[in-house]
């Protein structure tokens, strides 16, 4: 597999700025994962950018409950075999 798959774990005061340096480099066929403060300041603009977009199930409470529909929810085996599907893992805080 030739994508990557990011994983954003930003503070509430990076997350602007991380959002705006994946945008640069993101592919269509990449996919992302948000975690922690990230969840809480995202908005459906900044969702619609990227194909594929997961969260952890215990950390679905960050999200407006407007955004959960543009989620993949996953639990932590889950979260395992998504990660081992990628060769490429880049962590962005």
């Amino acid at each position: 597999m030739n994508s990557s798959l990011y994983l954003i774990q930003s503070s509430s005061s990076a997350t602007q700025s991380v959002l705006a340096k994946l945008k640069q480099i993101y592919d269509q066929q990449d996919q992302v994962i948000f975690f922690g403060e990230a969840l809480s300041l995202l908005t459906q603009a900044d969702l619609d950018y990227f194909a594929q977009c997961y969260c952890l199930e215990s950390e679905q409470v960050l999200l407006d409950l407007n955004l959960i529909p543009s989620f993949t929810l996953l639990n932590s085996t889950q979260f395992a075999d998504l990660v081992l599907q990628f060769e490429r893992c880049i962590s962005l805080k």
